[in-house]
């Protein structure tokens, strides 16, 4: 029972991310209103979402699960690139940011080819 009740807790949490990711990438003026995003405040906002992505890959190494570190490194790649793309394509240094998309995207082959090479690798 308490595990299904975890995954349903799961499903909430995907739809309302889910909801607040498709109107930022739609228009994130408008997201930021909806969000009660206040810019003068995004700075403490960031040192927060740079903790959990810390917590986060912490939590990936304790697991010491391969499969759980190729998904890690799935999403910062996803993370670095676009964040590169972004700066990029406003003609902004962007450099920092592609290179940590790149990086992730080299340990995500590395954790792909340990889950396809070994049979206990998860």
């Amino acid at each position: 029972m308490l595990e299904t009740l975890t995954y349903g807790c799961l499903v909430v949490t995907v739809l309302i991310t889910g909801y607040y990711a498709l109107i930022f990438v739609r228009d994130p003026e408008a997201a930021l209103d909806i969000a009660t995003h206040r810019r003068d405040l995004l700075p403490q906002v960031m040192a927060g979402r740079y903790v959990v992505v810390f917590l986060l890959a912490l939590g990936a190494l304790v697991f010491n699960n391969v499969a759980v570190a190729a998904y890690f490194f799935a999403v910062c790649t996803f993370l670095g690139l676009y964040d590169g793309w972004v700066y990029r394509r406003n003609g902004l240094p962007h450099f920092k940011h592609t290179i940590t998309g790149l990086l992730a995207l080299g340990a995500l082959c590395i954790a792909l080819l340990a889950l396809t090479s070994s049979g206990d690798a998860a």
